[in-house]
């Protein structure tokens, strides 16, 4: 098993994912799992209430002391009240440091967890220019099973086990990287700055493990780029001395109709805008999310696009990027806009006269020309298109008549989910 910080996250997560047949509380004043000579995780003060394992068979579950086949089997069959770790800290080959506080999962039993969590996470990854710091605030997630991940370490991929929960929450984070084109000591420093508030997501799930609906949220997304930067100068020169806004995703799943739909995976930047993307798939099996790798992989390959869509809206962003090339290029905004106008009304020549880009262009150019809300929606034109044809395109003037675009003045998908709502 490769050794790395995805890696170290599925080994806590199965580790706690496992009312015992006997109980005993085991405590471990410290255990390293090493992975190479700097590579390593080294567990402080573990203890694990009501557990149904030995003092040694503990031990060598956070000590990678079992073959994978071993660890398979002892993470199947283990259980216990509580395990708490008050400080893990992962070490990588590369120089990486991370450092995960306050450990803790409850109810574990059954290849689940009734709830996972830490208090907090920093870490470190060196770099000549500057070290990246990332820290997260508090983590929890509910109803934690996993599985498949006994037969994925048997099979020695732990990539593909299912690691599946109703509920997660993430208090904030914060990421502080040095911008390499700008000196230290220039004014306001030389570091991009990003933080994100409270991200969530809610799911369910079928007995099989496919995913029945699902919602995600991210808030309080702010980006500050060094005020002497070009990109610091470059956004405060189109009104942004600052990048705020928030993300949503929502989706659901019928088993029965074996359709997938995206209902929404949008993007809000204050001040800017919002686009969001919408679309529908048939032709998905359960083995589309459930099944072993190559299975999926030709599931993905065989399901079909029913339709895609697009939902542009201009909160300001549009305005500005015209303000801009106006001053620059000496010339009136609306001089400027019919420049867009006439490059716009020429893409359909580049495509042989493509009906498909016919119609974008004309949605775009009523957009530029009144720049509000923008919908674009493709799918087949006389039947739905394979994912497996997006992938291979060999004539594209061939592929372009095959499809069908329609566009709308303004989104005509459903409206977003407010953040954290449960579909």
């Amino acid at each position: 098993m490769s050794f790395s910080f995805r890696a170290a996250l599925v080994l806590f997560a199965g580790t706690f994912a496992v009312a015992p047949a006997w109980a005993e509380d085991v405590t471990i004043a410290e255990a390293v799992l090493a992975k190479g000579p700097t590579s390593k995780i080294i567990f402080r003060n573990i203890a694990i209430k009501d557990s149904n394992l030995s003092q040694a068979e503990a031990t060598s579950l956070f000590t990678g002391a079992l073959s994978r086949e071993d660890l398979g089997a002892m993470l199947e069959r283990m259980q216990a009240s509580r395990v708490t770790i008050p400080e893990a800290e992962i070490q990588a080959e590369n120089g990486d440091h991370f450092t995960l506080h306050d450990i803790a999962a409850d109810s574990i039993a059954h290849g689940g967890a009734q709830s996972l969590s830490f208090a907090s996470a920093d870490g470190v990854l060196p770099d000549d220019s500057g070290d990246t710091a990332v820290r997260l605030g508090a983590l929890r997630v509910d109803h934690v099973s996993m599985p498949g991940l006994a037969a994925a370490l048997r099979a020695g991929d732990p990539g593909v086990a299912a690691f599946r929960f109703s509920h997660l929450v993430l208090e904030s984070g914060d990421l502080s990287a040095v911008d390499k084109g700008t000196p230290a000591g220039a004014p306001g420093g030389n570091r991009v700055l990003l933080h994100t508030g409270p991200a969530t997501i809610d799911q369910s799930f079928d007995s099989d493990g496919a995913p029945l609906e699902g919602a995600a949220s991210l808030t309080g997304i702010s980006l500050k780029m060094p005020p002497k930067s070009k990109g610091g100068e470059s956004l405060t020169a189109f009104g942004f001395p600052e990048l705020s806004g928030e993300f949503q995703f929502a989706g659901a799943y019928d088993p029965a109709a074996k359709i997938y739909r995206l209902k929404t995976y949008g993007l809000d930047v204050k001040n800017a805008g919002r686009i969001a993307l919408s679309a529908q798939f048939s032709g998905v099996p359960k083995v589309f999310f459930t099944g072993e790798k190559d299975v999926r992989q030709k599931a993905v390959r065989d399901a079909f696009v029913d339709w895609a869509q697009i939902d542009i809206s201009n909160a300001g962003l549009f305005d500005k990027v015209v303000a801009f090339v106006s001053i620059s290029q000496r010339k009136p905004p609306e001089a400027v806009k019919a420049e867009w106008r006439a490059i716009v009304s020429q893409a359909p020549l580049l495509f042989s006269g493509a009906a498909v880009i016919a119609v974008a262009a004309h949605a775009i150019d009523k957009f530029i020309s009144d720049p509000k809300t923008l919908t674009l929606r493709i799918k087949g034109k006389d039947s739905p298109l394979k994912l497996d044809d997006f992938a291979h395109i060999e004539d594209l003037s061939a592929f372009l008549n095959r499809l069908d675009v329609t566009s709308s003045p303004g989104p005509s998908g459903p409206a977003k989910p407010a953040s954290g709502t449960r579909l």
